[in-house]
């Protein structure tokens, strides 16, 4: 079967390569690229990460929705209480916690083990081979982890004595230090044999939670026994040609992918001031915890009626398309000496905890701007996503438009993009915007607007990667 994969992660093409004379489809490759890239993408994902997924059924030709984002824990009892705040430059300036504290429950080994069971072919133990082997065996960093570490490796990664000792040959050497994790090869040695869910119910489960507690962290064991998906909370858009299909509510990431689309298919002469416009009212109406999820949805119904995260798709001939976002927040630190996993920081995002550190988020879903999606077209059914923070949405949003003018992915990719952040600044790639002394101009395909992938099958299967992050497109 041909198989097609598009991602942000460097060495997931060789993650898929090394199951392909397997005979493996599209579900097989997702799954052995997302546990590699928690391995080998330091620092832009780990293996306490939680996504969104969309896929497209080939059999039934039906397109479906999982909604696996962080949970917060339902107490925070834990012993530590303090923000940890730390600055990076990165994007130019970025606020965020670190510390076992801003640890919440990941849902990434929940949407693994739906897919799993329902569309994979092959054992988990030759999925989860590859990444076993590399984890103990080493390797250098991915392009986006050294652009990353640049910024946060001493603030973030050097305070924790585990970590510092495991990235010690990184510290001293960026560009060809070796990381060995062999201690979360073990672990994924074991979850082969025991299963994705022994991440919330066994012997995983109690590991992670003696480091949290040890570490001053709130999860429980009941918030990993309690954790579930949300499935089929979908919408669907006609964008001129283009059938979108993604999250609706509690994600904000749809909303605002839709909203963009409104706001930059509306004639203006100042389009940054449109888009500054959308990200207030972002953050004036959408960034609230409760119930979430009904207000989103019915933002996006008047839209329908009225006119650090990694990116993974993958695509079969059987028409069966995977389209996955997932993260760690900007990563905690707190490499656990049990597992080898690295701890999120979900609850420690300033920018997506609007009522501050520790607020009343007890048992909500996070805050999410991921929104991967499905599109059908007369050509064929194509996934996109991408990673990057609040600049998810504006960067699917201007692919999305580029491709409805050319019909071409890879142009309408590479076409240079801007971003009106919610202070309004504006920071842009050359071309993108007129010149103004107001805007900052980065680099050509700059990794701060995100890395969208896109594959699919029309005439046969297809997929095309980003520059700004990776590159990584493989076709079998």
């Amino acid at each position: 079967m041909k198989v097609s994969l598009a991602s942000t992660a460097e060495y997931s093409s060789k993650a898929a390569e090394s199951i392909n004379d397997l005979n493996p489809n599209a579900a097989d490759i997702l799954i052995v690229s997302v546990i590699t890239s928690m391995v080998t993408d330091l620092g832009v994902v780990s293996p306490t990460a939680s996504g969104l997924l969309s896929y497209y059924d080939g059999q039934k030709n039906t397109k479906h929705t999982i909604d696996g984002y962080f949970v917060a824990p339902k107490s925070f009892d834990g012993n530590d209480h303090e923000e940890h705040r730390i600055s990076m430059t990165y994007g130019g300036h970025v606020e965020t916690c670190k510390g076992g504290n801003t640890f919440a429950v990941p849902g990434i080994y929940k949407i693994l083990d739906f897919v799993y069971e329902r569309y994979a072919s092959l054992p988990l133990d030759k999925l989860l081979e590859y990444p076993i082997k590399i984890a103990k065996d080493g390797f250098k960093l991915t392009q986006p982890t050294k652009d990353y570490f640049i910024h946060s490796l001493e603030p973030m990664f050097m305070w924790h004595e585990y970590s510092k000792n495991v990235l010690n040959s990184v510290y001293q050497d960026l560009d060809n230090g070796i990381v060995k994790l062999e201690k979360l090869s073990d672990t994924y040695s074991y979850m082969s044999t025991e299963g994705f869910n022994d991440f919330y119910t066994g012997d995983i489960s109690k590991s992670i939670l003696e480091t949290l507690e040890h570490e001053g962290g709130h999860a429980t064991a009941d918030d990993f026994n309690n954790y579930d998906l949300i499935s089929e909370n979908k919408f669907n858009y006609k964008y001129k040609d283009l059938i979108l299909t993604g999250h609706a509510g509690p994600s904000i990431g749809g909303l605002m992918v839709l909203k963009y689309l409104e706001g930059l298919s509306i004639k203006s002469d100042n389009k940054a001031e449109t888009l500054k416009n959308v990200y207030i009212d972002r953050q004036k109406n959408y960034e609230f915890f409760g119930n979430r999820s009904e207000f989103i949805n019915n933002e996006i119904n008047k839209i329908t009626q009225s006119s650090s995260t990694i990116q993974a798709n993958t695509s079969d001939e059987a028409n069966n398309h995977f389209s996955i976002t997932f993260s760690s927040g900007y990563g905690s630190g707190v490499l656990c000496k049990n597992t080898g996993m690295y701890f999120n920081n979900s609850l420690g995002e300033v920018e997506l905890n609007p009522q501050g550190f520790l607020g009343d988020t007890r048992g909500d879903r996070l805050i999410s701007n991921m929104s991967p999606l499905i599109i059908e077209t007369n050509e064929g059914v194509s996934t996109i996503g991408s990673p990057g923070a609040d600049r998810i949405s504006s960067a699917i949003a201007q692919v999305l438009i580029n491709y409805s003018k050319s019909k071409n992915w890879k142009q309408a990719i590479d076409e240079p993009r801007f971003h009106v952040n919610g202070d309004g600044t504006v920071r842009a790639e050359p071309g993108s915007l007129d010149n103004d002394n107001d805007i900052t101009i980065t680099e050509k395909y700059d990794m701060y607007f995100g890395g969208v992938c896109v594959s699919g099958l029309s005439n046969s299967i297809f997929s095309f990667g980003d520059k700004r992050r990776g590159d990584t497109s493989w076709e079998s």
